[in-house]
């Protein structure tokens, strides 16, 4: 994988790929870990500044050291994620959806989720099932971001058929104001 995404690591001098692979190991990660690879990866597209500048966002949103090294080493990617992807995806977590930073410290790759084309419409569907409460039980929103696009259009969109249309438009990001019923 490191072959065909990152080249340049092969061609560097040996100490510049040791003491990457140092930084790495530094950062808890093992040498038999599947995810020593992506970290590599990820420590290697940016310089170490940027690295900070994204730990420290997290901080500003009230992460801690350690939960922002457990969200790298669960998902080294997220960190290539751009910072303004990043800060708009914390903001909608964490105040809009209202989701503990826990949440995310266990399951990052829910900022790597297009909030656009997957979060924001399951969001909005969701909104108007509440409000509507056509829903027997809520549904945790971390596990609806789980679900496959079809099982969600089947499970919160097909499912109700009087509203689907409304459903299916908020889906889709049309804009409709059901508060005028």
């Amino acid at each position: 994988m490191l072959l065909k995404r990152q080249p340049t690591l092969f061609a560097m001098k040996p100490s510049n790929l040791r003491e990457r692979v140092h930084r790495v190991m530094e950062m808890g990660f093992s040498a038999d870990s599947r995810m020593l690879v992506h970290a590599l990866y990820t420590v290697s597209c940016m310089s170490q500044a940027t690295l900070e500048r994204k730990f420290n966002l997290f901080q500003s949103f009230g992460f801690s050291k350690d939960e922002c090294m457990s969200m790298f080493r669960r998902n080294p990617g997220l960190f290539r994620t751009s910072e303004e992807k990043l800060k708009l995806g914390l903001e909608f977590y964490l105040y809009t959806v209202g989701f503990e930073r826990k949440v995310l410290v266990y399951q990052p790759t829910f900022l790597m989720n297009s909030l656009e084309k997957r979060v924001i419409p399951r969001y909005r569907v969701l909104s108007i099932l509440k409000s509507k409460k056509l829903l027997k039980k809520n549904p945790s929103f971390a596990q609806v971001l789980l679900l496959s696009d079809e099982v969600f259009k089947e499970k919160f969109i097909a499912m109700f058929i009087n509203d689907a249309e409304e459903l299916l438009i908020a889906y889709k990001g049309e804009s409709s104001d059901s508060s005028d019923e």
